[in-house]
Formats: structure tokens, C-alpha cells, sequence
């Protein structure tokens, strides 16, 4: 079987999706709570971005009729299946989320359909706070089942390359630091804002620069860890995986791999917010520029494993 633009695209999405909120719950958390409107952004933007991803890797993996059956039963040894279920499981209790913040907000005097439905959800209330644990714990695994999922197969791209799973994990992270800085810099932070509801939001100029430092922090370790999985395929891999790799630095794939994950994705951003960072402001303009920039990056780093992956048995 061979896997194309759907595998590329559900893995970019489904790690975008689970980065996204595992930064924001752990910024939350580790400020006191003054970071909510961040954990709500990215389940508004994940749970329909995963959705998508699961969409597009069944039209491409084939026989969209029998995708069912990756839900008969919990295989551990099925990375597929695994990332299934848990790409499922998120889905499922960030719609549960979003249900109980529409019955937290709604006014309680309101009357009609939604009145009523936001009676059904208000006793569940207290249950918020678990839910939102276990949708972190369940955004940790999706985001490293991206990597495992290639690891765990026969290519030489892939098989046995330790550093790969944590390279898509920091790439995860940093895209879905990305997208909230595409949200806070841009109208759809207002937006949202407008159909859900505030939730104590921090203000757009100081929401930029921390998630603009952060990714900056996070694009260095993973300019560390693809650096340190291109030696372990040269250097501690097979003969065929070392091969692989050549396509990647000065093969076919070398221009995507330099120009597309290199440059763009990593080192203009990086450029923009240390010049910002060093200045003292990382502005809507810098933040917006760089996001972008790195989520191009991500796409086309899981494009070049993926396609370069099947290039060599």
C-alpha cells in the first residue's frame, strides 16, 4: 500500500490538533488558570481539524468502507489502530467539552432548544475539570502516535529511528503553538470571542509575545532532535537507512527538506522572533509571519518522511 497526501495531511493535522492543546492546557495550568481562552481555542480549532485528518487518511489509505473495522477492538500492536482510538477518543471528549462550556455561559433564564439543552449539560459541570485532564493526556498520546506510527514499520526511513517519534513530537508542538498564534493575532480570536463567549482572555499584545517565545524555544529543540535523528540514520542505522537519509540532504527530496522544512519552517521563523524577542516585542505582524511559516514548515516535514519513507524499501 502506498501512502500519500492523506497520511501527510492526518498527521500534520492530528499533531497540530494535539500540540496545540497540550500547550495551552499546560500554559493554563502552570499559570493558575490565566490562560483558559487558550485550552478553548484550540479545542474549537482541533477537534474539527482532527476530524479532518481522520477524513482524508481514510480516502487515502483506500477501502473507505471497511475504516470500521480499525474500531473492533484495542490492537496494542497497531499503531493504526492505537492512533485510531485515541484520535477518536480526543475528538470525542473535546465535543464533550465544548458542550459543557455552551451550558456553563448560557444564561440559565433563556428558554427554546437550546435552553433546554444547556439544562441537560449544566448538572455534568463539575466534571469539567477531569475532562480537561483527561483530554491532555489523550493530546500527549495523539501527538506522539504521529511519530510512532512510521517508526513502528519496515522502511528505511522509519524502522528503528529513535529520534523520529520526538521529532514529531516537537514539530507537533510547535505548529500547535502555531495555529493559537494565528488565532490571537488574527480576527479569529474576536470571533470565536463572539459565537462562544470571553472566558477571561489575556490581551492580545501579551498573548503574542509569550507564545511567540515559547515557540521560538520549542523550534530550537527541534532543529536539535532532526539534527540528532539525520546522524542516527547515518551513523547507527542500517545501509539503507542512511540511504534514505541521503535523499533527504541531497537527493530528490533535498529542495523540499532545505527549502521548505529548513528554511521556512525553521530558521526564518527563529530569525523573525529572536529579532522581535531581542527588541523587547514580538508584534501581531512577526507573530502571524513566523506561524505561518511554521506550519508550512510542518506539513512539508511530514510530506518528505512520508513520500521519502517509500522511496526505498
Amino acid at each position: 500500500m502506498t501512502w500519500e497526501w492523506g497520511v501527510a495531511l492526518d498527521l500534520w493535522l492530528a499533531g497540530l490538533a494535539g500540540g496545540a492543546y497540550f500547550t495551552a492546557f499546560l500554559a493554563d495550568r502552570l499559570s493558575g488558570g490565566k490562560h483558559e481562552e487558550w485550552v478553548r481555542f484550540a479545542i474549537y480549532l482541533g477537534v474539527p481539524v482532527a476530524l479532518l485528518g481522520s477524513l482524508l487518511l481514510v480516502l487515502d489509505l483506500g477501502q473507505q468502507l471497511r475504516a470500521w473495522h480499525l474500531f473492533t477492538g484495542f490492537r496494542l500492536a497497531s499503531p493504526m489502530s492505537m492512533g485510531s482510538w485515541i484520535l477518536l477518543l480526543w475528538a470525542t471528549v473535546g465535543i464533550a467539552l465544548i458542550a459543557l462550556w455552551f451550558a456553563e455561559t448560557f444564561p440559565t433564564e433563556e428558554k427554546g432548544f437550546f435552553g433546554t439543552l444547556a439544562s441537560l449539560f449544566r448538572p455534568l459541570l463539575p466534571g469539567l475539570n477531569i475532562l480537561g485532564w483527561v483530554a491532555f493526556v489523550l493530546a500527549a498520546l495523539l501527538i506522539t502516535y504521529t511519530g510512532v506510527l512510521l517508526s513502528a514499520t519496515n522502511r528505511a526511513l522509519w524502522r528503528g529511528a529513535l529520534p523520529l517519534p520526538a521529532l514529531f513530537v516537537a514539530s507537533a508542538i510547535s505548529t500547535g503553538i502555531a495555529a493559537l498564534l494565528v488565532i490571537v493575532s488574527t480576527g479569529v480570536g474576536p470571533l470565536l470571542r463572539s459565537l462562544f463567549g470571553e472566558v477571561g482572555h489575556t490581551p492580545t499584545k501579551e498573548a503574542v509575545s509569550k507564545l511567540g517565545k515559547v515557540v521560538a524555544l520549542v523550534m530550537v529543540i527541534e532543529l536539535i532532535v532532526l539534527s540528532g535523528y539525520l546522524v542516527w540514520l547515518r551513523a547507527f542505522s542500517t545501509p539503507d537507512a542512511a540511504l534514505a537519509a541521503g535523499l533527504l540532504i541531497s537527493g530528490s527530496l533535498s529542495p523540499f527538506f532545505w527549502v521548505g522544512v529548513i528554511l521556512t519552517g525553521l530558521l526564518i521563523p527563529l530569525g523573525l522572533l529572536f529579532i522581535a524577542i531581542r527588541e523587547g516585542r514580538v508584534t501581531p505582524v512577526t507573530a502571524l509571519l513566523s506561524a505561518l511559516c511554521i506550519l508550512f514548515g510542518g506539513l512539508v516535514l511530514r510530506a518528505v518522511v512520508v513520500f521519502g519513507g517509500q522511496l526505498i524499501v
